[in-house]
């Protein structure tokens, strides 16, 4: 291909005769990045100042995440890991952002930091010092420290060789570091596919190092310590880096994965053409300029010839400062009075539509529909359209499950647990009642013939229910139910061996004044009026009555526990 046939395909660049005659040439590819780190920054504008992209992307990086799950049968260890994932590391928080980086930048790289402790070995006494209990100087150049040893009280300088690190088995020290793409290398073998990655620490950090910032240098890992000696980038160990990335075509570096949003860069930069015109329209045109002047009356009576037009535009002035201070002022004037009106046509000129539809190509860029942003989209009328974005976030979906599992395994090495399968419930924009329905009859018809094909757990999840909950709340509900009944039997003893008391001092003392059957007669009375009352009102009125008639009572209490007795038999019975 010739130089000129090479300048006529060239987008940067105007055709042979003239700018216009490329019909493969705009304005706005002048502002194109050529490289692809350019590029991640013009993302990061485009994020931020499209409110389209900005909205689009939190929630496809929000919508798919959905509840943990955790496959094992051992209750300690899924605590242990759950404790750690929800609330130590709060992954879920984590995997948005993450995904939030590979949205934007099309690539979510993450690693972990490992707590650690540092020591330095005197070079005298081998006693090891911790390093954040001690003041020190740091020379980066020759990797050297120089203190106090607290042992033999003396001056010592030690190298790389006396520096020890001790890892700290700590959950709460563990961290995972989002690195920006921006500083990341990557070194690709197109044949096997594999990569080295490596980071270039930014001028901020090193400067600080330089400087002998203390924090950061008692917990950064020794690696970077050499990486800032050498002047060089911090290489990565094999399976320290976990790498999101958007796929794109095989011509294009098969290391990076390439940024959704980049093809609606080239339609932002066309809003934004079209909004800088907008604000200029706004600021020349929209409040209109007003011009005053006297009206010839005739062809003849030239009102400018007749009159002192100084004193026409003094009188003019008074009368519209006395209108705005009275809106019903009537002004006098000799002759009539023109008004010439400049601009004000600027909303006829305001390019309003043409922003609308570029801002749906650019939500159309994300494959997503304008509904998905403003809502609308219902689950009758929209089905096809929200079972495609399922789809297209199935893949998203398994690269944050493969992220999880990889934090969670990482975390397992590190504290020496046993590893376990993590998972997410099923993602779902459309809730499918009609499958459901069919899964509970299922389930419902294996628990009544024995022979179960859908288990319980399984179907908490459908119905996003976490049955260890359940279990822990019906074991309390269950135990406070035989507390509250061994209470109850336990003051109804006592209540009914006063009873037999106070019989035996009444027999003492002689003939009753209570007839039997009467107080039988009323305590039956009672027990149906209680039978029909709250719980609350039915302890209130108990407690009249014991206060009121302690005999009645007694007898009302042991009728309420025959009636139970008689109900409970009944129930076997049937």
């Amino acid at each position: 291909m010739t130089t000129d046939t090479m300048r006529l395909f060239d987008p940067y660049h105007g055709g042979m005769d003239g700018t216009h005659s490329n019909p493969y040439y705009q304005y706005s590819q002048l502002y194109t990045p050529k490289r692809l780190k350019e590029l991640f920054v013009w993302c990061e504008y485009l994020f931020y100042q499209s409110p389209h992209i900005f909205a689009a992307l939190r929630k496809f990086g929000e919508y798919p995440i959905t509840k943990i799950t955790y496959e094992t049968v051992n209750e300690h260890l899924k605590q242990r890991h759950k404790d750690l994932l929800e609330k130590t590391l709060r992954v879920r928080e984590f995997l948005i952002k993450a995904s939030l980086d590979k949205h934007v930048y099309g690539n979510s790289f993450v690693s972990m930091y490992q707590p650690f402790v540092r020591y330095l070995k005197c070079t005298k006494c081998g006693a090891l010092t911790n390093i954040k209990n001690t003041s020190y100087t740091f020379d980066v150049t020759n990797l050297k420290f120089t203190y106090s040893c607290q042992s033999c009280k003396s001056k010592v300088t030690v190298s790389e060789d006396q520096i020890e690190d001790r890892k700290l088995l700590l959950s709460k020290g563990i961290n995972f570091i989002r690195w920006d793409a921006k500083d990341i290398d990557i070194d690709h073998n197109p044949l096997t596919g594999e990569s080295e990655y490596y980071y270039k620490i930014p001028q901020q950090v090193v400067s600080r190092v330089n400087s002998g910032h203390k924090t950061l240098i008692d917990t950064m890992p020794i690696g970077f310590l050499k990486a800032i000696k050498a002047r060089k980038p911090f290489k990565f160990a094999r399976d320290a880096i976990f790498h999101m990335k958007v796929g794109a075509p095989a011509g294009i570096n098969p290391q990076w994965g390439l940024p959704p949003i980049l093809a609606a860069l080239e339609r932002f930069h066309f809003t934004q053409i079209l909004r800088k015109a907008n604000e200029a329209i706004a600021l020349d045109y929209l409040v209109p300029f007003r011009v005053l002047h006297p009206s010839q009356s005739s062809g003849v009576a030239d009102p400018v010839q007749q009159i002192s037009l100084t004193k026409w535009k003094d009188e003019l002035d008074l009368n519209l400062r006395l209108h705005r201070k009275d809106p019903l002022h009537i002004m006098y004037a000799p002759i009539p009075v023109g008004m010439v009106q400049i601009g004000g046509q600027g909303r006829a000129l305001l390019t309003l539509g043409e922003i609308q539809e570029a801002e749906k190509s650019i939500v159309a860029t994300l494959g997503i529909p304008m509904e998905f942003l403003y809502g609308g989209l219902t689950g009758r009328g929209m089905e096809a359209t929200l079972r495609m974005i399922e789809n297209q976030l199935s893949t998203h979906i398994a690269d944050i499950v493969d992220l999880m599992q990889w934090i969670d395994d990482k975390c397992s090495e590190f504290l020496g647990w046993e590893k376990i399968t993590l998972g997410l419930t099923p993602f779902r924009m459309v809730d499918d009642f009609e499958k459901q329905q069919l899964i509970y009859n299922v389930w419902q018809s294996g628990k009544q013939t024995g022979s179960q094909v859908i288990s319980d757990t399984t179907m908490c999840e459908i119905f996003e229910i976490d049955p260890l909950r359940e279990e822990t709340r019906i074991k309390e509900e269950t135990l406070r139910g035989v507390r509250i009944s061994n209470s109850l039997q336990i003051e109804m003893q006592k209540q009914q061996n006063n009873l037999a008391q106070q019989s035996q001092q009444e027999a003492l003392q002689g003939p009753s004044n209570y007839n039997q059957q009467q107080v039988i007669a009323n305590a039956d009375q009672i027990v149906n009026e209680l039978s029909q009352m709250e719980y609350g009102a039915k302890k209130s009125r108990l407690h009249q009555l014991q206060v009121e008639d302690f005999v009645l009572y007694s007898v009302v209490v042991q009728r309420m526990e025959l009636q139970n007795r008689q109900q409970t038999q009944q129930g076997q019975g049937m």
